[in-house]
């Protein structure tokens, strides 16, 4: 059984979405890492990306510390390095730089 050149395309376009997807998962996590408060111990370090397959097209910014949600939603504390929100504020000022790499990511892998 052959496989048709539209569903090579799809594939290959899934391949470079996903792709795209962790590239832009990394890059929200580096903002976000440098808004994360540092007072909390391993916080910053224990941020990590859930990688999209072509498969699964959806990736994500997580911590699996328990304190990580309690300091990211707690608007009232003031960090002498670092804000609440840390990961909020980061996914949302990088959505269209997120939105430019999956782009080009999907351009690449199907040779522009």
């Amino acid at each position: 059984m052959s496989v048709t050149p539209a569903a090579e395309l799809v594939a290959l376009a899934r391949k470079g979405m996903a792709e795209g997807l962790n590239l832009g998962a990394e890059r929200v996590r580096g903002v976000s890492v440098a808004r994360t408060p540092i007072q909390y111990g391993d916080l910053r370090s224990s941020q990590t990306v859930v990688p999209a397959t072509d498969a699964d097209l959806e990736s994500a910014v997580v911590s699996d510390l328990d304190y990580a949600v309690p300091v990211h939603e707690n608007l009232t504390a003031r960090h002498p390095t670092g804000q609440a929100k840390f990961l909020e504020s980061a996914s949302i000022e990088s959505t269209n730089e997120v939105h430019e790499i999956v782009a080009a990511s999907i351009r690449r892998t199907l040779g522009d």
